[in-house]
């Protein structure tokens, strides 16, 4: 609905540039403008459904991670379990990772990083109690 909105008023200004000012070279480039935020919004359509769950056991912890639409489940042993807050080289996106026995495992990259500090100080607090 919203992109429907947003390319009839563009194509409205484009006609009435068109129409008015003789400016016909504005309508090839207003099809683009078009295309690219139709482009956009599947884009982050894409994205929308992403989550992440974390399931805390006695003996394993379970990760769920769910990424355009693709779901990736990752069990590890609680035992030897160490948690960190990584971040990539080239300055990439920050996630909170579980590592064990040169298994990682990488969530929680969209989240401020405020918010992944607090999420790894409550998974740490989870592990170290037992049920």
């Amino acid at each position: 609905m919203v992109l429907a909105a947003v390319s009839v008023l563009a194509f409205c200004f484009a006609v009435f540039l068109w129409w008015f000012v003789g400016a016909w070279l504005v309508l090839p480039f207003t099809g683009i403008e078009i295309g690219c935020v139709a482009i956009a919004f599947w884009w982050i359509e894409q994205s929308a459904d992403d989550f992440d769950c974390v399931e805390i056991a006695d003996a394993s912890v379970t990760v769920l991670s769910c990424r355009r639409r693709k779901a990736n489940q990752v069990v590890l042993k609680r035992d030897w379990l160490t948690t960190e807050l990584g971040s990539e080289l080239a300055g990439g996106t920050r996630s909170v990772r579980l590592r064990q026995a040169g298994q990682c495992v990488e969530f929680l990259e969209f989240l401020p990083v405020r918010e992944q500090h607090r999420a790894l100080r409550d998974l740490r607090a989870a592990l170290a109690t037992r049920l």
